[in-house]
């Protein structure tokens, strides 16, 4: 459930900045280093980098201290592509440990870049089919103990109620003047919640690579277990923040949805509760490491507000 643009967000550690007893560890792991390429932005703190080794390979290792609040994230990544079908675009896990104190992991570095979702790029179509064949690979739920989507989502996606409540106004004019109703239809779509699929449960831009022969999709440390119209519809605000107007991202992804049984008033009542999601995120202070991280939100929240009012027709939003 993160915005669509990392650039500038996560303040990640360099190479020099890691505890010497972690290089020290993970030279050992790897073998001998010859160059390091942390990646910036994503959103979180930890550890991102590109690492070239002697003997040739090149590995993408990703880490963060073991104690962390979001380390239970790496831990369930690790647990989920482990049992992922081959068939699933997925970098391959080599190992995951605990070196120094971090929780590490270590896949196959993808050469690539970002999908570009902006309207007339190629890469829309591509990440639309790749994303809506996954329920294909994904049904039944090929991981154990994974939370189901009613249950993990309804304490995560919403946020209307919570700003009804709130001394402090909304800025945007369409949102103040429909509150009530937002409040009272964020929940409904929790009820076509309920499937036997695994779910990303994270899809959006920094997490759609692509190379030149294939797709990958990367950070599966969100996952839950649904219906399979969920990780689709996620693409729609996400496309909106890239420039479609919300019209034309409903329409990219209608034959996906349609597919998957996605009926029209659970799809009104998600993105209301997406909007309010991101709304009320980007109220809180700044988690340590990510400065950045609730500006993208505003952002991300302008945009499903677009794609709340153009779905219930109340009143245009004005953009």
């Amino acid at each position: 459930m993160t915005p669509g643009s990392t650039s500038g967000t996560a303040v990640r550690p360099s190479w020099d900045q890691l505890p010497a007893p972690l290089r020290d560890g993970l030279t050992e792991r790897l073998g001998p280093i010859t160059h390091v390429q942390v990646q910036t932005g994503g959103f979180t703190p930890g550890l991102a980098a590109r690492v070239s080794l002697a003997a040739g390979e090149r590995v993408f290792v990703k880490g963060i201290s073991a104690d962390h609040p979001l380390a239970g994230r790496y831990r369930d990544e690790a647990r989920v592509v482990r049992a992922l079908p081959k068939a699933v675009p997925a970098p391959r896990l080599h190992w995951d440990e605990v070196i120094a104190g971090w929780l590490v992991l270590a896949f196959d570095d993808v050469p690539g870049r970002h999908a570009d979702l902006s309207p007339r790029s190629a890469d829309v179509g591509r990440v639309v089919d790749t994303v809506a064949a996954l329920a294909a690979d994904l049904t039944p739920c090929p991981v154990p103990d994974v939370p189901d989507a009613r249950d993990e989502l309804a304490s995560l996606v919403h946020g209307w109620r919570e700003l009804a409540a709130s001394p402090q106004p909304h800025p945007d004019g369409w949102v103040r003047r429909n509150l009530g109703r937002l409040a009272a239809a964020e929940t409904a779509w929790l009820a076509a919640a309920d499937g036997t699929t695994l779910l990303h449960g994270d899809i959006n831009r920094s997490n759609l690579l692509i190379n030149t022969d294939q797709l990958f999709l990367v950070d599966w440390g969100q996952p839950v277990r649904g219906a399979a119209w969920i990780d689709i519809a996620d693409l729609i605000p996400h496309l909106i923040l890239a420039g479609h107007t919300p019209q034309a991202a409903e329409t990219a992804v209608a034959p996906a949805l349609t597919a998957v049984g996605a009926a029209p008033e659970t799809l009104t009542s998600y993105a209301i509760a997406f909007a309010g999601y991101w709304a009320r995120m980007a109220r809180r202070p700044d988690p340590p490491g990510v400065p950045h991280l609730r500006h993208h939100q505003t952002r991300a929240s302008k945009a499903a507000v677009r794609w709340a009012a153009h779905r219930t027709g109340w009143l245009s939003v004005r953009t």
